[in-house]
């Protein structure tokens, strides 16, 4: 059924505030882009300022929806395009600051995370549960049967490694005493980290079993995998660790049956 004018000008009076919102801090973030120029020396915290204001327009922009669902009874994908694009600009700014390998040394994180070495464990825990929280919401707002389904996994995966690599493994090893300051804070961080790494293998996993087994999947589940192990190695976990090598080894068995599979059918392509 067509929406009357009454509905859509009083969903618009509604919004009109967050809409006031959005351009504020869009305003604020080309502020902080220009001072990211001008001053070389902070800019790790400027991208972080820059990537928490992301999440404020996202935020904003899933309100928007939320209100359109509600008020007009249908969910509105313009926006929800918006605010995809939003988080892979805040994803952007992170990797900026604490890099986007997966397969670096866990020691390698503290030459990354010497740039922004003023925050405190509490701040940087605060702020990666949210950019969790915020992904998840964006997920769930485009739904299971979105035709962006698949590129969830990718920002899942991105997500993990951004937790991975601003978690500084040597300040765990180093404070293991439950009073020195923000022990709990450093050992939430790691527990998200290992969570996140292991939902995004499992993702991959899950694209490749359903989404025509292409081989790369399967080789980023094991890399993520193998980003988990290192950290269980690192403290010790080795019953964690041992598990996840059975899992990386037959992974990787899998993997080479499907090449040697491949390789006979081309051969017996070949001959006939």
């Amino acid at each position: 059924m067509a929406l009357s004018k009454a509905e859509k000008a009083a969903y618009n009076d509604e919004i009109k505030d967050i809409k006031r919102d959005v351009e504020q801090v869009k305003k604020a973030i080309n502020e902080a882009m220009i001072k990211k120029k001008k001053y070389p020396n902070i800019k790790g915290y400027l991208s972080l300022e820059i990537a928490s204001r992301e999440m404020d327009v996202i935020d904003d922009i899933l309100k928007m929806n939320d209100l359109s669902v509600e008020m007009l009874g249908i969910k509105n994908n313009s926006l929800l395009e918006s605010a995809k694009k939003e988080f892979y600009n805040l994803i952007k700014h992170m990797e900026e600051v604490v890099g986007s390998d997966i397969d670096r040394t866990l020691k390698e994180n503290d030459l990354y995370l010497a740039s922004i070495n003023r925050l405190n464990q509490a701040q940087i825990l605060t702020f990666i549960h949210r950019m969790h929280r915020v992904l998840n919401e964006l997920k769930n707002k485009f739904g299971t049967d979105s035709k962006w389904k698949w590129l969830f996994v990718e920002l899942q995966a991105r997500v993990a490694v951004i937790t991975k690599n601003i978690t500084s493994f040597s300040e765990v090893a180093k404070f293991r005493d439950p009073r020195s300051d923000f022990f709990y804070e450093r050992r939430d961080l790691m527990q998200l980290c290992k969570e996140s790494l292991t939902e995004a293998a499992r993702q991959f996993r899950t694209k490749y079993e359903m989404a025509g087994k292409a081989r790369n999947d399967l080789k980023m589940s094991i890399e993520y995998l193998s980003a988990l192990r290192k950290i269980h190695v690192l403290f010790g976990e080795d019953t964690e660790a041992v598990k996840l090598k059975n899992i990386i080894d037959a992974a990787k068995i899998a993997l080479e049956a499907e090449d040697k599979a491949k390789d006979k059918n081309k051969k017996e392509k070949a001959k006939s």
